[in-house]
């Protein structure tokens, strides 16, 4: 079968490879039909993590698909099922996976598809992936929206729902300020932030593409190196820049909440005293995706949340190369494999 391989900034390439095969009886392989880049591959491709020392490595880890073969402890997927692959190698049983912090799997701990961490797994942009605790990890998809926009389900697209909803959805009036920059991620908050949660939203952006996306799912739309509100209850950093971190963390009332899912390679500097005073709430860290991936799939499916409208090209599966080495990509490219 063919893999993509990133084999250096800037260079992507198909090569020809063995096909997976089940080595657990909780496996399940997995044939995907769309899959697309998470906000980091683009940072990976250009340079700006420490990855391309491991060069080369298979690329990829959202993708969905349809299962064509399982082991014979799977017991809730089966054989013609279309669902949505998890990014994180997840054991779904113990004590962090029991705690619904799957991305902190005593097992396997930061293992995942695309990257070379804590072992070698594929990448999702291959023609076929071994899916293990298949039962766990796979989540499937309904059946009354066109699956292809929803190929970032096992990263982005859930990171989205699980960065807003569950902070602010039993506020009163809540106010959410997205802070933009690496991609997708910051727009699915958006999304969430005022379909599911129902808040007042403002995105903050210089780039006018996801600005209008933004605008066009129903957000405020400013420019992030302007002023910004100070009366947030909870403020999303989705920049990746740490000038715009720090607005991101000043925009929130008292007591308010600072999300962030930039990943910063290196150390930054936070404004501890005035966090300290007004009592911020700041977390970061990593997307427990399997765990909503589920709520997600059902807003999609009751018409609440517009993956659809995030998307900002579809093409064929010989143009990745081409397309995520060239301004083509855009912030959420998604590519079809024929079957």
């Amino acid at each position: 079968m063919r893999s993509l391989t990133f084999v250096g900034p800037g260079n992507l390439r198909f090569d020809e490879v063995d096909d997976p095969t089940i080595v657990e009886p909780t496996d399940a392989l997995v044939r995907p039909l769309a899959a697309t880049t998470c906000d980091l591959d683009h940072h990976v491709i250009a340079d700006k993590t420490p990855f391309s020392l491991a060069a080369p490595f298979a690329l990829g880890h959202e993708c969905i698909g349809t299962v064509v073969e399982v082991g014979p402890q799977c017991s809730g997927v089966a054989v013609g099922d279309v669902v949505g692959v998890a990014w994180h190698i997840a054991c779904g049983t113990c004590v962090q996976c029991r705690k619904r912090h799957p991305a902190r799997c005593l097992r396997h701990g930061d293992a995942q598809y695309g990257l070379p961490v804590n072992g070698t797994w594929g990448g999702t942009f291959s023609e076929l992936i071994r899916v293990p605790y298949a039962d766990y990890n796979l989540a499937p998809l309904p059946t009354n929206v066109d699956p292809v926009h929803l190929a970032s389900i096992g990263d982005n697209l859930a990171l989205g729902w699980e960065t807003v909803v569950p902070y602010v959805s039993e506020m009163v009036e809540p106010q959410v300020a997205v802070f933009g920059g690496t991609g997708s991620i910051g727009l699915y908050c958006v999304d969430a932030a005022l379909h599911c949660a129902g808040a007042r939203t403002v995105y903050y952006d210089d780039d006018p593409v996801r600005m209008a996306v933004a605008e066009k799912l129903g957000a405020e739309v400013a420019d992030i190196n302007g002023k910004r509100e100070k009366n947030f209850d909870l403020a999303v950093d989705a920049s990746c820049d740490p000038e715009k971190l720090s607005k991101a963390l000043r925009s929130v009332v008292p007591e308010g909440y600072v999300n962030s899912v930039g990943i910063y390679f290196q150390d930054v500097a936070l404004p501890m005293l005035q966090l300290y005073m007004r009592g911020v709430h700041f977390h970061n860290g990593k997307g427990h995706a399997r765990e909503s991936m589920t709520p997600t799939l059902d807003a999609v499916a009751a018409g609440v949340l517009h993956p659809e409208l995030v998307t900002s090209g579809i093409y064929g599966w010989d143009e990745i190369p081409d397309v995520l080495t060239s301004q083509r990509a855009g912030h959420k490219p998604i590519f079809v494999l024929d079957t």
